[in-house]
């Protein structure tokens, strides 16, 4: 990723919970949290990028995003 905005790494992060929730949905016999809690996450971080772009990052989900990410805080 070469955006380093709030809102690109928020995005990147959405998109990244979404691919989970896919990956995990494939498997039948253990779709887990993800695949159930995965969409709601990825939209409030795709609304958070939004917002960023808008009126600001909100620090919750900005480090949310870089924890799904792998980035230090």
């Amino acid at each position: 990723m070469t955006d380093q905005s709030p809102a690109a790494l928020l995005l990147a992060a959405a998109e990244t919970v979404r691919q989970w929730a896919t990956d995990a949905t494939a498997d039948p016999w253990a779709p887990g949290a993800v695949a159930r809690f995965g969409p709601e996450l990825a939209e409030w971080l795709a609304s958070a990028a939004v917002d960023a772009e808008q009126i600001g990052a909100d620090p919750r989900a900005m480090a949310t995003a870089r924890k799904i990410l792998g980035e230090s805080s």
